[in-house]
């Protein structure tokens, strides 16, 4: 039988319950067979319904341990929803654009956006554009392009007084 993709409903989050007692329900999901490692998808909201963070784990719920011990953002969740998918490959599919469509707060992989984009400065220009094209959202570049017609409008670096 092949697995589908289920889409568990956004659920309130009770921040002292351990993520195995939340994930129970969903890990005797009937359409899975026993031995059926769980891939999810796993997406925390703040009171507001703003998505604070996207994840994945293929295993197990160490990774939301973690976050519930060191990440920033864990105070602030109240909304969690899960997604199971067959495979590692279907999660990390899923999660990168689920990344990119939804912009989390504190999300810092596979974010389209002026702020995330790591350009090399150095080297052949084409590699820089590459990246820009395909990590900036469509309006920052041409906002970009725009403003590297007019120099002046940046600061020029002094030059060091000559020498004595």
């Amino acid at each position: 039988m092949a697995l589908r993709v289920t889409h568990f409903p956004l659920r309130q989050l009770d921040q002292h319950t351990t993520v195995r007692q939340f994930l129970l329900p969903e890990m005797q999901h009937p359409d899975w067979p026993s031995s059926h490692k769980m891939h999810f998808v796993y997406r925390f909201y703040d009171a507001g319904m703003s998505p604070l963070y996207i994840g994945l784990s293929h295993g197990g719920a160490t990774r939301w341990e973690q976050h519930r011990k060191s990440a920033e953002w864990w105070p602030l969740a109240e909304y969690v929803a899960v997604s199971f998918y067959a495979s590692y490959s279907d999660i990390r599919t899923a999660e990168k654009a689920a990344i990119r469509h939804e912009q989390p707060r504190f999300n810092r992989m596979h974010r389209r956006g002026p702020a995330n984009a790591l350009l090399p400065l150095h080297g052949p220009a084409e590699e820089a554009a590459a990246r820009l094209f395909r990590d900036a959202d469509a309006e920052f570049i041409r906002e970009l392009a725009h403003l590297l017609t007019q120099p002046e409008r940046f600061p020029q670096p002094e030059p060091p007084p000559p020498a004595r």
